[in-house]
């Protein structure tokens, strides 16, 4: 009669195998985990370098035209952050998002029959809200700072607007802790006059790369003749065109805006660079939230 034989533990479709057998298998997946990681590394550090050759190829390719020194003239901004929201025109994103932002771009259209600011990013149709609402529903607004990009501020309805603004202001105490924005310098001139920030908006049809070597120097001679006929304290552009300023207006303060959606390796340097210079004194950033309009 043949003797039973001792079970192999390894035989069985319930054995274990010894952890000595699973150890290659391990080595091979964190082999295969730490290449992914690099790769992923290497692709989001090719996007910075990408980004930093247009960068530097656009500022190459800019006119030899002389640097405009002295203007604006400088002002201490005394904001006690750089980084700002995006697009905050409606109560519910204002409220839900002054928890993380000190300071808030809103667009504004001016009405002048009602003498009273609207809010809300032209195409997009009115829901009839008004600046003073809005403001008036912010936690804390007087510890807030708002940008208010003036959509359709010209020389006519800036005398009315300006008025109504400083009641605003007044009433919320946020004089100091508004800048008012708006591609028509001239028209600035009251608000600057009152204590509000002020700042000239650059390129709000075309951007810098896009622009030929005839159009970037007659758009030269624009922003020069603007600047010296008008009392603005800033100039606000995207981060694209920022070569223009750094080129031609090397002692100007800035504002600018950084709207990329993906939060990779790129926008996390790209945010750090534009930080880190004391020139740029504000950054509007993108980031969704309920009430986004």
């Amino acid at each position: 009669m043949a003797m039973p034989q001792p079970s192999d533990p390894g035989v069985g479709s319930g054995a274990a195998r010894p952890p000595s057998s699973r150890k290659p298998a391990a080595r091979v997946l964190a082999r295969l985990s730490l290449l992914g990681v690099a790769v992923w590394l290497a692709w989001q550090a090719f996007g910075v370098l990408v980004a930093y050759r247009e960068s530097r190829a656009v500022a190459r390719e800019l006119p030899d035209l002389p640097p405009v020194h002295g203007v604006p003239p400088r002002r201490d901004a005394g904001f006690p952050v750089k980084v700002w929201l995006h697009r905050v025109n409606s109560v519910e994103r204002a409220v839900r998002m002054a928890k993380q932002f000190r300071g808030m771009e809103i667009d504004v259209m001016y009405d002048s029959a009602a003498n009273s600011f609207d809010v809300g990013h032209p195409p997009a149709p009115s829901i009839g809200l008004s600046l003073d609402r809005l403001l008036g529903a912010v936690p804390d607004v007087a510890g807030h700072y708002f940008w208010i990009d003036f959509r359709n501020l010209t020389n006519t309805n800036a005398p009315a607007a300006c008025t109504r603004l400083v009641a605003i202001a007044r009433k919320h105490n946020l004089i100091s802790h508004m800048i008012v924005e708006s591609v028509h310098p001239t028209a600035l001139a009251c608000f600057t006059d009152n204590g509000f920030r002020t700042s000239y908006y650059l390129f709000p049809e075309v951007s810098l790369p896009a622009m030929n070597t005839a159009q970037r120097t007659a758009y030269y001679a624009e922003v020069k003749a603007g600047l010296a006929a008008s009392n603005v304290n800033a100039l606000s552009m995207s981060y694209e065109s920022l070569p223009f300023v750094d080129r031609y207006f090397p002692d100007a303060d800035v504002l600018t805006w950084y709207r990329e959606r993906d939060r990779n390796l790129r926008y996390y340097v790209t945010l750090a660079y534009l930080k880190a210079r004391s020139r740029i004194q504000v950054i509007l950033i993108r980031q969704m939230s309920r009430g986004y309009r």
